[in-house]
Parts: structure tokens; sequence; C-alpha cells
């Protein structure tokens, strides 16, 4: 069974929750070479976010039906920056929280460097916040600063930990901890959000992104136990949520052994 059909069959067969990707968009990883910069040029940086992206995303994300609850437990992270922890589970999930569900803080989005195959955009997506993840140590250190700053601008950092779009998935996978060094190493705090998935049986579902209540790094706990903390934390969290709503099955995902994999 090829899983690039899952649109007609409605059916995807994973093996490995960690690793298995299934964005109907092609993949390229382009480098991320020393000059790039992430720095943003505050010019086109507002025409981009506040004149471009925010007013059609949002139009996007209204007739789509996207639904927000337990925002109200935001209130309390007003005067300083944090990041929103979010399960990866469609398109849309790299524009609606910056242009329809944050209103009040920049958002960035830490991901892929998929978007920079996209030639002449550059500039464009650096301005709506794009964060690419280098795998050069050295550009590391420009990327992991940018963060820094940003953070501490009181802004908000988006990331995906499942790293991999499952569409329509109703669970939380499992993910590593990586992510987490952000929190600790800035001391600040961490929110879980959530899409779930509405509607009737058999007709394609809405979205409803739901957040959960903010987590703080624990000060007794050294940066390595914080990091593990914060990730169970989090999961957990996740998690529960997910549990909580009904959601609708669209898509019927079955897992295989890694072996038969190569096979479907």
């Amino acid at each position: 069974m090829d899983n690039n059909n899952w649109k007609k069959t409605k059916v995807i067969y994973w093996s490995d929750e960690l690793n298995d990707d299934f964005n109907p968009t092609l993949n390229k990883h382009p480098e991320v070479t020393k000059k790039y910069k992430y720095k943003r040029n505050p010019f086109i940086s507002f025409i981009a976010y506040y004149l471009f992206a925010k007013p059609i995303m949002w139009i996007y994300c209204f007739f789509h039906g996207i639904r927000v609850e337990g925002k109200n437990r935001l209130k309390s992270l007003k005067k300083t920056g944090y990041i929103i922890y979010a399960n990866h589970v469609a398109i849309a999930d790299a524009f609606k929280f910056p242009s329809y569900i944050i209103h009040d803080k920049r958002v960035n989005i830490i991901g892929y460097s998929d978007a920079l195959s996209l030639k002449g955009l550059t500039p464009i997506l650096k301005g709506l916040g794009y964060l690419p993840i280098p795998n050069d140590y050295h550009i590391m250190k420009d990327f992991n600063d940018e963060i820094g700053k940003r953070l501490n601008k009181k802004e908000v950092i988006l990331i995906y930990p499942e790293a991999h779009i499952w569409p329509y998935y109703t669970k939380i996978r499992n993910f590593k901890t990586v992510s987490f060094t952000y929190p600790v190493e800035y001391n600040k705090p961490i929110v879980p959000a959530v899409t779930v998935w509405r509607g009737k049986p058999h007709k394609k579902p809405k979205q409803t992104v739901v957040f959960g209540h903010p987590i703080y790094p624990d000060p007794d706990l050294s940066p390595l136990e914080n990091k593990q903390y914060l990730h169970d934390q989090c999961l957990l969290a996740m998690q529960e949520i997910a549990r909580k709503h009904q959601q609708v099955e669209y898509i019927k995902y079955i897992q295989v052994e890694k072996e038969s994999s190569k096979d479907i």
C-alpha cells in the first residue's frame, strides 16, 4: 500500500512514530548556510507579518472553521515570552497560531529548512518569524541566540516537538527532549497546545486548538533534570487534552512492523 494515496484510501500505515512523515509536500531540507542571517529586517518583517500574512491566513482559518479553547490561560503570560508546544497534524499548523490565534505577541516558528527551497521568499518568510533549524554547529549558535533574543522581547516561540506531520491524527505521539533545552536555558514557561478534530463521522473534520496550563521550569532541578521534567509534563498534558476531547477519526492509522514497512 502506498501511503501517498492516504487522501483516497483514508488509511495510513506507520512503523516509527518518531520519524515517519506523511506531509503531502516535498521534504527537501536544504542546508542552512553561513550566509543565512537570522536577524530580521524590521520594515520587511512588519509588512510581511501584519499587512500580508495575518489578514490572508486569518481569512483562511476563519472559513475553515478553526476554533480555540483555553486561550484565557495565556493571560498570565502577557509580560513574558513563552514557548508553545503543539501537535503537528495539518499544513495549516504553520500559520494558524501567528495569524489567527495569538494577536498580542509576535509568533516565531521553528521548523525544518524546507521553506528555504522557495526561491525569492526568504526575506518574507524571515519576516513572518520563520526560524529554520540549521545542521551546522557554528550556525546553531546564531540560531539559539536568536531564539533567546526573541523570548526576551516577550515574543512567542512555536515548536512542533513531534517534528513530522501526521494528517488528522487524534492522538499525541511521543517526542524527543531536545527542544526543551530552550525553556530551561532562557527560564521561560511553556504552554501545551493540542489540535483536536471535531465533526461528523465520514466527513472531513474541523480543527479546535486547545491550550493547556502554562508549565514553568522547576528552580530546584538541574538543567538536565528540568529538560526531562518539562518534556514529561508537556507530553502528559497534551495526551490528557487529546484523550478528554471526543474526536472524529477521519484517517485510520495502522501500525506495522518496521521490517514490513518497505512493502506497504
